[in-house]
C-alpha cells in the first residue's frame, strides 16, 4: 500500500487532483456569477458542474497512465524511469495551483466586496420599492341576509355594494370588482379559494339581520392566506342611522388594513342623499338592474323613479336611472310606450339632471360617457369624462370599461389593452369586462386572442348572450365559414344570430334568397338595427346601401353606430368618399 501512495504521489495525481478541484472551484463561480447575467438558462450552470464533476476521475486516471515529457504526452509505462522528469512537472503543478487558487481567492474577494454589494443593492431597493408599491388588495363579499325575509335581500346586497364602492374610491387600495366579489354569493367555499380566484390578500364579509326598523349589522376582515379574522364588529342601530353604519364599518376596515400608511381619508361614506326611504328604494334598484331581465330593468327603473320622487336632489339615482333606461330601451324597447327618439329624450334628461346635481360623482361619470358614446356619438367627449371617471375612481371595472371602450372606438388600441386589463385584474369573473377586452383583440384583427378572451367569459356563464356571435364573426375574419355557422348557431340574442347568419348567406351566395331575408329582417327590426344592417350590406359590398342605413342610424342615434369606425365588415366602406361625411357625423 505505501508503494502504491509512492508511486501515486511520483506521478503527480495528488497535485492534480488538487489543480483540478480549484480550476473546477474557480470556474463554478465564474459560471453562477455570469450565466444569470447572461441570461443563460439555469441548466446550463448543472451542466457545467456536471461536466467538471464528471471529469475528475478522468483527470485521475490521466495524470496516473501519462506523463508530460519534451517530446510530448507519452504513456507512464513508456517511459524510463532515469528520463522521467515528473519532479519537474509536479513543480509546475505546484506554481500552477498557486496561481489558480489566488485567482479564486481574488474573484471571491470582487464577488463578495464588490459585485455582490452592486446587485444587492438594487435587489433590496426594488423589494423596498415594491412593499411601498405593493397595494393592500380587498374583496367585499355579498353581506348574508339573516332577516329570513327574501325581499330584504337587497338590503344586505346593497349594503356590501356601498362598501365596495367607498373602499374603491381610495386610489392606493386594490379593491375587486362588484361582478367577481358577488359570484360566490350563497357558496359556501373556502375563503383562500375566494381569495386566489379574487387575487386578494383580504376578504371583508359579513350578515345583516332586519327586523322592523332594528339592524343588526356584523363585519369581519379576514386573511386569505391562512383563514385567520383581522378583525370584526358588530352593529345594532335604528334603520336610520345606516348611513353612520356604513360610515363606521369603512372607517373600522380602513384602520384595520392600516390605510392610515397610504394617506388620510376622511368622510369615506357618500351616499348622496339624507332620506333613508329615497337610498333604500336606490339599493332596491340596484339590486333588480344587476339581475338583468326585462322583469328585474322594470322593477329597477321603477325603483329609481320612487328614489327620486322622495329625494328629487338625489344625482345618483337619476344616474343609475339613465344607466337602466339603457337597458331598458336597449333590450326591451318594445315593453316602452315611447319611440326609440322619445325614449332618447327621457334618457338624455336624467343624465343631464344628474350632472347638474353632482358632476364629479362616479355613477354621474359613467352616465355621462355611456351617454356620449352611445347616443351622442361624441367620441372625443366620451374619452374625456371616460378618463375622468376612472381618475375618480380607480379601482371601479365599470368605470375602466367604459374608457376602454372609447379608446377602442378612437383606435387607441395599446391604450385600450392596458385599461382593460386593468379592468379584468379588478374584476377577473366579469363577462362585460372580459368581453370588452375580446372586441379589442377582435377589432385589432388579433382574433385567436378574440376568440381565446370570449370563451373564457363563456366558461363563466355559458348562457350569457352576444358571445358566442363574437366568436362567429372572429371565425368569418378569419374566413371559416363552416366554424363562424356552427358557433353562431349557439347565439341567444336573436338579432345577433340572424345578422351573423345574413352576413354568411352573403359570403355564399349574395342572390335572391339572400335578398328577400334580408328585406324580411328589415321589416321585422327597421329603424331599431339600423347599424346591423350597414353591416351586411358592408359585408355584401353593396356601399350605397351601407351609407343608407349609415345615414338612417345617425339620424335615429343607433347605439351601434360608431362600431363602423373600427369593425373589419367596413373596410371597403372607408375608402369611399362618403366615409369622411360620416366620421364628420360623429365629430371626428
Amino acid at each position: 500500500m505505501r508503494k502504491f501512495i509512492e508511486e501515486v504521489r511520483r506521478r503527480n495525481v495528488f497535485r492534480v487532483a488538487l489543480v483540478y478541484i480549484i480550476a473546477g472551484w474557480l470556474t463554478m463561480q465564474v459560471v453562477d456569477v455570469m450565466f444569470p447575467a447572461l441570461n443563460l438558462p439555469e441548466w446550463l450552470i448543472s451542466a457545467v458542474a456536471a461536466f467538471v464533476l464528471i471529469g475528475f476521475p478522468f483527470a485521475l486516471i490521466f495524470a496516473w497512465a501519462f506523463e508530460m515529457t519534451p517530446e510530448g504526452i507519452k504513456r507512464e509505462k513508456d517511459i524510463d524511469r532515469s528520463e522521467s522528469i515528473t519532479p519537474h512537472t509536479g513543480q509546475k503543478l505546484n506554481r500552477t495551483a498557486l496561481i489558480v487558487l489566488a485567482i479564486a481567492v481574488g474573484f471571491l474577494l470582487v464577488d463578495k466586496f464588490v459585485l455582490q454589494s452592486r446587485v444587492e443593492a438594487p435587489a433590496e431597493n426594488a423589494v423596498a420599492e415594491a412593499l411601498v408599491e405593493e397595494k393592500p388588495s380587498i374583496a367585499v363579499l355579498p353581506f348574508v341576509n339573516m332577516s329570513g325575509d327574501t325581499d330584504n335581500e337587497y338590503f344586505s346586497d346593497g349594503l356590501s355594494e356601498e362598501l365596495l364602492n367607498v373602499l374603491a374610491k381610495i386610489p392606493q387600495l386594490h379593491v375587486a370588482g362588484r361582478t367577481s366579489s358577488f359570484q360566490f354569493k350563497g357558496h359556501n367555499q373556502d375563503l383562500r379559494v375566494i381569495g386566489e380566484a379574487l387575487n386578494v390578500k383580504h376578504l371583508l364579509e359579513g350578515s345583516v339581520r332586519k327586523s322592523g326598523t332594528r339592524l343588526r349589522i356584523t363585519a369581519q376582515l379576514i386573511d386569505t392566506e391562512n383563514g385567520y379574522h383581522l378583525w370584526s364588529d358588530t352593529y345594532d342601530r335604528d334603520l336610520t342611522d345606516i348611513f353612520a353604519v356604513q360610515d363606521e364599518i369603512a372607517g373600522n376596515v380602513v384602520e384595520a388594513l392600516k390605510v392610515h400608511l397610504l394617506g388620510t381619508e376622511d368622510g369615506f361614506a357618500d351616499q348622496g342623499t339624507t332620506d333613508v326611504a329615497a337610498y333604500n328604494q336606490y339599493l332596491r334598484g340596484s339590486y333588480f338592474l344587476e339581475r338583468t331581465s326585462a322583469d328585474n330593468v322594470i322593477k329597477a327603473v321603477a325603483a329609481f323613479e320612487d328614489a327620486i320622487r322622495l329625494d328629487p336632489g338625489f344625482a345618483r339615482a337619476y344616474a343609475a336611472l339613465s344607466l337602466a333606461q339603457h337597458q331598458l330601451f336597449g333590450g326591451w324597447a318594445g315593453l316602452t310606450d315611447g319611440t326609440f327618439l322619445e325614449n332618447f329624450e327621457i334618457m338624455r334628461r336624467n343624465v343631464e339632471k344628474a350632472a347638474e346635481l353632482d358632476p364629479n360623482q362616479t355613477e354621474t361619470l359613467v352616465a355621462q360617457t355611456m351617454f356620449a358614446l352611445i347616443f351622442n356619438w361624441d367620441l372625443p367627449e366620451a374619452e374625456r369624462i371616460s378618463a375622468q371617471a376612472v381618475q375618480s375612481a380607480p379601482n371601479s371595472s365599470i368605470a375602466l370599461g367604459w374608457h376602454g371602450s372609447n379608446l377602442i372606438f378612437l383606435r387607441r388600441y395599446e391604450e385600450a389593452e392596458v385599461v382593460l386589463r386593468e379592468a379584468v385584474d379588478i374584476d377577473p369573473l366579469s363577462i362585460s369586462t372580459f368581453r370588452t377586452l375580446g372586441d379589442l383583440y377582435m377589432v385589432a384583427g388579433r382574433c385567436d386572442e378574440a376568440i381565446e378572451t370570449f370563451e373564457r367569459a363563456l366558461s363563466l356563464a355559458p348562457e350569457a348572450g352576444r358571445l358566442s356571435g363574437r366568436i362567429a364573426r372572429c371565425h368569418l375574419f378569419q374566413g371559416d365559414i363552416e366554424a363562424a355557422k356552427t358557433t353562431n348557431a349557439r347565439e341567444p340574442v336573436e338579432w345577433v344570430r340572424i345578422t351573423n347568419d345574413l352576413i354568411i348567406m352573403g359570403r355564399e351566395d349574395p342572390g335572391d334568397a339572400w335578398r328577400t331575408a334580408v328585406a324580411d329582417y328589415e321589416a321585422r327590426y327597421g329603424l331599431g338595427n339600423s347599424y346591423q344592417l350597414a353591416e351586411i350590406y358592408a359585408d355584401a359590398g353593396d356601399l350605397d346601401k351601407t351609407f343608407e342605413w349609415l345615414d338612417s342610424a345617425v339620424a335615429v342615434k343607433d347605439p351601434g353606430g360608431p362600431w363602423a369606425l373600427v369593425m373589419p365588415f367596413f373596410e371597403k366602406a372607408r375608402k369611399d368618399p362618403r366615409w369622411q361625411e360620416y366620421r364628420a357625423s360623429l365629430g371626428l
